[in-house]
């Protein structure tokens, strides 16, 4: 699978202007007045070199931007990259000032001729022209450009062309295109001419925006890279599979068999037939879905007989539990079902027939198409990160299922629609949206009373923060607060690219927008259900399951160069490793290699080693995850990992997390776990109070190390996102990380003995990229301390936690033997407030942050507080600018290698990444 171009890289720079430029005292144009409103985006855009004047000491602000001077600024813009002049174009001649800007702009897809041979450079740009320039530069600096805003609110918006109305939507949502007046009317004007001061404000407006063209790193020099590996040819297999086979067959190579149950029947005759050696099933290239595949004790093997399940050699053996609608079946709606839209988004949608492929598809559940996750028809249109109107206290509850709009936004929304078919409510939670939406059963114009049919999934909302509820002692069930609340009717909200709705009842799937590629996830359960040991899954590809892929119970399990692409459950790979696995010694292993887990509602991956809270009383899991792909995981589920580790003792190397909605590695109730050579890249982008690395309220978490990993752009600048949350965890190594475009580094809360020390932490934007460790536990101690009143600390949750941890180690001996080997320093912990003052009193925090090395453009670095450095080491934290660089090579081209003879140790790049 192609990796996306920002790769995991050690040599890294930052392209595009950097802009804070001062402004001159008085105006440098004759025909720029200080007061002029333009004034201050002239000024940028001379001092950056972006625009320069006409000549004879003019800037000309109103005059006309042609397509040009709109690429040549540009192209100046990314710094003019080394370029050839081609005779593309037979207007465009060499050496003019747009030249190569020209055919620079044509490599980037920004803009094309007029016609195949020209290319008008002195044409005059109209509004939408220059949007539609703008657009594909956005597309080009590889931003996010789907944002839209809603074009209705100017009165001229239908002056548009069509081809230029996302692009206009989008710059407008950007704030790049504000409209002009026009007496007392705000007008978009698609169709006048772009002016030179307009431009300039643009210019400004995008070194001020998320717009502005993104850090990008430099090709790998120092990173492993990811091949593929030749995948051998499975010769002498015992049983083989081929969609062209016959379930009556030997399944041999000469006549196979048909399905996973039949070969499942012929690899329990062989086990009668022979005790020892692996027995191997190979299916030959071909789609096997749907699935749904039982295997018991009987199926699985043993230390002396592997049952190995894998495909032949060259082509894809996969298994398809969905469907999967092609764009080619979508046509625009007819005349008929407009009337189910708004008619000033109807022209933008499209149906197709999907009679039979629905399968069990639940329309609240998860659609995907080639581009990733769909979004149901819904308003606000998006719902992550407050970028969009959040309805606060938009209803009075009167009941779990009846509540009273008040909010006016609300009564006046629910008033445009046609019809309240398919009205549906969400609210706002914690964490995140609501996904599943309440359908409403009525509502009572009248006194704006809404009713939601089915009571148990309003009940079930409060699992995941939605409408709250609590029962009285009489048994009463009532709400306890006011929602916060969105409406949508699933056909008049669909006004957004990306969005669809799936009329279930007439088995009609429609989008808006240019249609793709559609996955609709289905099936009724589980593809593989096991219960067993030793057990090998090999070159297999799952995709479009409602239900977890591989379900198993059991111990020496592998699974080797196997994709999962479309899951809508809470994981799509579940393996635990049953207690009995556990009792002594270690595990026989459990063993996760070169896969790939993509698009998928929960975890990709979830290793289960025993309870919560147990692991680190429990023997060696031995469990290795190495070489695989995580991306687009918790699309869903929030507060979980795309690969979730809760066992003792586990490798986790070599893998790569990118674009991750919540953790790249939730590792709660897990103990002597290595994490290194790992890279995370965009990670937690849509979660908060969590990180790439999350402990997870986990006490019992103890003695891990996360070591030589490189963390890259994705929680830049947002509060309650780190690369490590070591939450409650216990003796956890932090160490030799690179840390890159993170704002916020690591977070130790209500832990304590652990050791951050020697990362590198680059953020070129702002302020540091800090390291947290709040001591709110410490400072209540010491509080009681001073009025020898303990009764807040021993009603405090982390007191509780640790009292049963230390409470539990005292009076188990057999425990005291184990944790005396494996994790000493839990003996000294005690809970006894007499000796509050002592590092050993477990709410005290104890922490140790040396070394470390920060990078920024203020050579700013954290301090900590009294009451941390009384019970840990804080030393040696040191912060630079690239300016001031006593340790890297040339960070200013990208080379972030140690010098040699520094005193440093050096973070091992040759080795991070997928091999």
């Amino acid at each position: 699978m192609k990796k996306p171009v920002s790769i995991i890289l050690a040599v890294m720079i930052l392209c595009g202007a950097l802009a804070a430029a001062a402004f001159a005292e008085g105006s440098p144009f004759t025909d720029v007045k200080t007061s002029r409103w333009s004034f201050k985006a002239i000024i940028h855009a001379k001092e950056n070199g972006y625009m320069d004047g006409i000549g004879g000491g003019k800037f000309d602000p109103a005059g006309v931007v042609t397509r040009g001077m709109a690429v040549t600024v540009l192209y100046r813009k990314e710094g003019s990259p080394e370029t050839e002049w081609r005779a593309d174009f037979t207007d465009v001649k060499s050496g003019k000032y747009y030249s190569k800007a020209v055919i620079w702009a044509k490599d980037q897809g920004i803009v094309n001729g007029v016609t195949d041979t020209t290319f008008d450079p002195n044409g005059y740009l109209t509004r939408e022209q220059l949007a539609a320039i703008l657009y594909r530069y956005g597309q080009y600096g590889k931003v996010d450009v789907s944002g839209r805003a809603d074009l209705s609110v100017f009165p001229d918006a239908g002056k548009a062309h069509k081809y230029a109305k996302d692009a206009l939507a989008c710059v407008v949502d950007y704030g790049l295109i504000s409209g002009v007046k026009s007496g007392d009317k705000t007008l978009l004007d698609p169709l006048g001419t772009a002016t030179r001061e307009q431009f300039a404000t643009i210019l400004m407006r995008l070194d001020e925006t998320e717009f502005k063209y993104i850090v990008e790193y430099n090709e790998p020099q120092l990173i492993s890279q990811y091949t593929e590996k030749e995948y051998p040819l499975v010769t002498g297999a015992d049983v083989y599979v081929a969609v062209d086979g016959n379930d009556t067959a030997d399944g041999s190579f000469e006549h196979p068999v048909a399905t996973w149950s039949r070969a499942a029947e012929r690899v329990r005759e062989i086990k009668a037939e022979r005790t020892s050696g692996d027995i191997i099933v190979a299916f030959m290239a071909g789609d096997y879905g749907p699935l749904s595949v039982n295997l018991t004790a009987e199926d699985c093997g043993t230390p002396d007989q592997r049952i190995i399940w894998c495909k032949y050699g060259d082509g894809d053996v996969t298994f398809n539990n969905g469907y999967d609608i092609p764009k080619e079946d979508f046509a625009p709606i007819g005349k008929d079902e407009k009337s189910l839209f708004r008619s000033n988004y109807a022209d933008k949608i499209y149906v197709a027939d999907v009679s039979g492929k629905l399968g069990s598809y639940d329309p609240a559940g998860v659609l995907l198409s080639d581009s990733g996750l769909m979004t149901l028809a819904r308003f606000p249109n998006k719902y992550p990160d407050g970028t969009d109107q959040i309805i606060r206290n938009g209803a009075e509850t009167l009941s779990i299922t009846t509540m009273k709009l008040v909010h006016p936004q609300l009564l006046s929304r629910i008033k445009m629609y046609h019809t309240l078919d398919g009205l549906r409510i969400y609210g706002f939670l914690t964490f995140d949206w609501y996904k599943e939406m309440l359908t409403v059963g009525s509502y009572d114009k009248s006194n704006n009373e809404m009713y939601i049919s089915d009571y148990y999934k309003a009940r079930s909302a409060d699992s995941t923060g939605g409408l709250r509820w609590e029962i009285n002692d009489e048994g009463e069930l009532t709400v306890k607060d006011d929602v916060h609340l969105c409406l949508c009717n699933m056909s008049e909200d669909l006004d957004a690219v990306g969005e669809f709705w799936i009329d279930t009842a007439n088995e009609r799937m429609y989008v808006y927008g240019e249609p793709e590629n559609y996955h609709i996830l289905g099936g009724e359960g589980k593809m593989i259900n096991f219960s067993g040991n030793c057990v090998t899954f090999r070159g297999f590809d799952f995709s479009n399951s409602s239900d977890t892929v591989i379900y198993g119970v059991g111990d020496g399990v592998t699974m080797e160069k196997c994709t999962f692409a479309g899951c809508d459950s809470y994981e799509a790979v579940y393996f635990r490793i049953p207690n009995s696995a556990l009792a002594s010694g270690p595990a026989l292993g459990t063993y996760v290699r070169e896969c790939e887990f993509r698009n998928c509602a929960g975890n990709g991956l979830f290793i289960d080693g025993g309870n919560r809270g147990n692991a680190i009383f429990r023997g060696e899991a031995n469990v290795t995850v190495d070489n695989c792909y995580f991306t687009e995981c918790n699309l869903t589920q929030s507060n979980t990992g795309a690969l979730h580790i809760d066992t003792s003792g586990a490798t986790v190397t070599h893998n790569y997390f990118y674009s991750t909605c919540w953790e790249g590695i939730d590792y709660r109730g897990t103990s002597f776990m290595t994490a290194k050579y790992n890279v995370f890249e965009r990670v937690c982008y849509n979660g908060d109070d969590t990180g790439m690395v999350n402990a997870y309220d986990a006490y019992e978490t103890t003695n891990n190390v996360v070591s030589n990993n490189l963390f890259l752009a994705g929680v830049a600048g947002t509060v309650g996102r780190y690369c490590a949350y070591l939450d409650n965890s216990v003796g956890t190594e932090f160490s030799s990380n690179f840390i890159y475009d993170c704002s916020n580094a690591v977070m130790c809360n209500g832990n304590r003995d652990n050791y951050i020390h020697d990362n590198v932490i680059i953020n070129l934007d702002g302020g540091y990229s800090e390291i947290t460790v709040k001591d709110a536990c410490t400072l209540l101690t010491e509080e009681a301390g001073r009025t020898g009143d303990f009764s807040a600390v021993i009603s405090h949750g982390s007191y509780r936690w640790w009292k049963r941890i230390v409470d539990r180690i005292s009076s188990d001996e057999t425990l005291r033997t184990i944790i005396a080997e494996k994790a000493p320093h839990l003996l000294n912990y005690t809970a006894d407030t007499d000796i509050w003052e002592s590092p050993d009193f477990i709410m005290n925090i104890v922490s140790n942050v040396t070394g470390n090395v920060f990078f920024n453009k203020d050579a700013d670095y954290p301090t900590f507080s009294d009451t941390l450095k009384k019970f840990g080491s804080y030393e040696n934290n040191i912060g630079y600018t690239l300016e001031e660089n006593p340790l890297f090579v040339n960070p200013a081209l990208g080379d972030y290698r140690i010098r040699d003879g520094v005193d440093f140790p050096d973070i091992e790049f040759e080795k991070i990444g997928r091999y």
